[in-house]
Parts: C-alpha cells; sequence; structure tokens
C-alpha cells in the first residue's frame, strides 16, 4: 500500500510539474500572428507607434475581435521578454481574488502563465523574444485560448 502511495505522489509531481508537456516551442513572427489572427476574424493593426521610445521592442501588433484585443510584441532578447512577462504576472496579480484559479508553466524558451479572477481572463506567454498576452472577460476565454493554440502559444 506505500508503494502504491508513493507512486501516486510521483505521479501527481510529474502532472503538477508540467512533465510530459512541450518544453520548447516554436516563436513566430508578428507578421505570422497577424495572419492567423485575421484568418480567425481579428482585425490586427501595426501597434509599434505605442512603443516607439522603447529601444528594446522591434514590434507590436494588436488584434481586436469584439471584446477581445491580443497583443503580440517582439523584443531584442529573451530577457527583456520575460521581465515583460514579469511584470504582468505582477499587475494581474493586482486583480487576483480569493478563489481565483491560476497556473504557470514554464519550458526551455516559454513562460506562460494565467489567471481567472473577478470575471476576468488574463494570460501571458512568451516564446523566446515574443510575448502575447491577453486581458478580457471570463466569457472570451475559449475564443483567446483558441487563437494562443492555432498561434502554437
Amino acid at each position: 500500500m506505500k508503494k502504491l502511495f508513493v507512486g501516486f505522489l510521483m505521479v501527481m509531481c510529474l502532472v503538477m510539474t508540467g512533465c510530459g508537456e512541450d518544453k520548447t516551442k516554436t516563436v513566430i513572427s508578428t507578421d505570422e500572428f497577424n495572419n492567423i489572427c485575421t484568418d480567425n476574424g481579428f482585425k490586427v493593426k501595426d501597434n509599434s507607434s505605442t512603443y516607439k521610445k522603447y529601444d528594446y521592442i522591434t514590434d507590436s501588433k494588436l488584434a481586436t475581435l469584439d471584446s477581445i484585443e491580443i497583443e503580440m510584441i517582439q523584443y531584442t532578447d529573451s530577457e527583456s521578454a520575460e521581465k515583460v512577462v514579469e511584470g504582468h504576472i505582477d499587475s494581474f496579480n493586482l486583480l487576483k481574488s480569493s478563489g481565483a484559479a491560476e497556473k504557470e508553466t514554464n519550458g526551455d524558451n516559454y513562460h506562460k502563465y494565467f489567471l481567472v479572477s473577478n470575471n476576468r481572463y488574463m494570460v501571458t506567454i512568451r516564446v523566446e523574444d515574443t510575448v502575447i498576452f491577453c486581458k478580457t472577460l471570463l466569457t472570451n476565454k475559449d475564443k483567446v485560448d483558441e487563437i494562443f493554440e492555432k498561434l502554437g502559444y
């Protein structure tokens, strides 16, 4: 019985740490983001002018559909992108209430975090030197997840 319990704990630890999930993801360009989002009914605009004073940002696109806004930003390096993801997590957590659901996953070249709280769905994903993020109503979660999956993020 003790061996069975230990085996169960090991399996649970593997599941909780994300073992079995992809450890790397393929980075896409902002042009690919544009094409995939457009093909799925989003309107995409170049959002680079918003960040022109930041020399570590090379490109940005903003995809909108109804009340959903998904932004992709290309950075000069993965360290800058990771710092931005950490900032997103901090800002998301300001909206965190009791009973919130959250998950964080890390791989060799990516970091994903999502939070469901106060009827909001917030997600940020870094793959290498790109970040895609969205903060929207919980009713939009399935559509956002569908797009993120199509993007490979």
